[in-house]
């Protein structure tokens, strides 16, 4: 499971806000030490916002840390941010989705469906008209009219191929096919767009590539089966995915190979300021990452357990015990987003 389970842990549907207004009368809690919570996923745009558990947003201005709490439209755990400009869009569980048009200063349920009982785990716009959020079993929804509606999409494409040629043989039964499809679905983690190219990681070693914004996919075949948490096109050609375990993946010229970052925890992201790369993970792991050492296969010295992690990685002494799920980055400071709240960390940037 993603590590936004902590602690809480194909038909077309089509939902709008209009639908469902009576919920936003019972908003999030007013948490004194919100700071200190269970804290998910962060967004800079025209403001820096975080959210979390208990449709917990806070929001500052994005050259500053001075967070307060917004009032929610939801008490359900808040999983992903994102925003272009002043418009802002969050998801959780619940197969929840915000809206906020001012910033983040206010903010609007467009849907949610307790019913459903699976959280959405990221959401991306490719502009501000058309957008696609993402979770548990192959959840899969878009909009093309800046998030005010959503239609659920199924996408077999990025099953593997025993997968896909089991469905194919009871696909002539739509109602067995598509409860099918829905068993087997991965979790879908995490989203990232570089030069065209749409990239999910997911369980069971899933990760695809879509250059159609997600209409159709084509599953990128690892020699790993545990889940992956994030992946990124970085540089110079390169794709990075992370994942249990310290794994970290490289994609060079159509073939991934192993290296070796002598961690054994979650890693859950991969950040990218400027030139610098960092990937945080569980149990206060940050590592910084050199990119354009990347592809060497040297090693660097051992360190106290003896082992030698492949010489682009160098690991960032933060200090933190809690999951570290994301990176802030406003003017010169590093603001942790984790399990435990905000946390400071020394990083040279």
């Amino acid at each position: 499971m993603k590590l936004k389970f902590i602690a809480v842990f194909a038909s077309i549907a089509c939902f709008h806000s209009a639908n469902i207004q009576a919920i936003q009368l019972d908003g999030s809690f007013e948490a004194p030490l919100v700071e200190s919570s269970l804290l998910l996923d962060a967004t800079t745009s025209e403001n820096s916002i975080v959210v979390g558990e208990r449709g917990h947003i806070l929001l500052a201005p994005k050259d500053a840390l001075d967070f307060v709490q917004k009032q929610s439209p939801v008490k359900t755990t808040l999983t992903a941010v994102t925003s272009l400009n002043n418009t802002v869009w969050a998801v959780g569980h619940d197969a929840t989705i915000l809206k906020s048009s001012d910033a983040g200063q206010t903010w609007t349920i467009i849907q949610q469906d307790p019913d459903l009982d699976r959280p959405l785990l990221d959401v991306h716009f490719f502009d501000e008209s058309e957008g696609i959020a993402v979770g548990a079993y192959g959840l899969f929804y878009r909009s093309i009219d800046g998030g005010e509606s959503w239609v659920q999409e199924s996408h077999a494409s990025v099953l593997s191929q025993d997968d896909i040629s089991y469905l194919d043989s009871i696909k002539d039964d739509e109602e067995f096919y598509l409860e099918e499809l829905s068993f087997i679905s991965p979790h879908f983690n995490r989203l990232s767009e570089a030069n065209g190219n749409l990239y999910v990681a997911g369980e069971a070693g899933l990760v695809a590539l879509s250059q159609d914004r997600g209409n159709t996919w084509k599953r990128l075949d690892i020699d790993y089966y545990g889940s992956f948490f994030d992946v990124k096109e970085i540089q110079n050609g390169l794709t990075l995915a992370v994942g249990l375990r310290g794994n970290i993946f490289l994609l060079q010229e159509s073939s991934w190979k192993r290296i070796e970052s002598c961690v054994t925890t979650t890693l859950n992201s991969i950040e990218v300021q400027g030139e610098k790369l960092y990937v945080a993970g569980n149990n206060g792991v940050l590592l910084s990452v050199d990119p354009s050492k990347l592809n060497r296969d040297e090693q660097g010295k051992s360190n106290s357990e003896g082992c030698k992690a492949q010489v682009s990685i160098k690991k960032v002494d933060t200090g933190l015990s809690d999951a570290i799920l994301t990176l802030l980055f406003v003017n010169e400071t590093v603001t942790a987003i984790t399990a435990g709240g905000l946390k400071s960390v020394n990083v040279e940037l």
